[in-house]
């Protein structure tokens, strides 16, 4: 059975619930896999622009979400705190960061092209002959 997670903007901010809303997410994700696996989960291009304009909208928050993670290890690595179970975190750190910056750009990608295909499916709908 699923848990539920409230989400809120204003918090309880923290680790375990920031955790919790991420794990939302990707359940949210795996959901609408399979509620679009097969034809009767999507029977109107009306769902379609209306999905991607929900997606769309979180992607483009995808950037400042990876930016504000990448922001959190530069604090953490500041306040000498952060460690590596391999040795020295600067390392790893700067490798994190440089993945984080090049996901950032896909993400800015990723969203445009979501937000392109949104507009060009505002006009689309069933004809007579496609409601059955």
């Amino acid at each position: 059975m699923a848990e539920t997670v409230w989400l809120s903007s204003d918090g309880p901010h923290g680790d375990d619930y920031t955790s919790e809303v991420a794990a939302a997410v990707s359940e949210a994700i795996r959901v609408l896999n399979h509620a679009t696996l097969s034809h009767v989960g999507v029977t109107y291009p009306s769902t379609v622009y209306d999905v991607l304009g929900r997606i769309g909208s979180s992607t483009a928050g995808l950037d400042q979400l990876l930016g504000q993670l990448g922001e959190a290890l530069r604090r953490m690595q500041e306040s000498g705190h952060l460690g590596d179970d391999h040795g020295d975190p600067g390392e790893r750190l700067d490798k994190a960061l440089s993945e984080l910056a090049a996901a950032r750009r896909s993400a800015h990608d990723l969203a445009l092209r979501i937000d392109r295909a949104f507009n060009t499916t505002a006009g689309l709908h069933l004809t007579d002959r496609g409601r059955h």
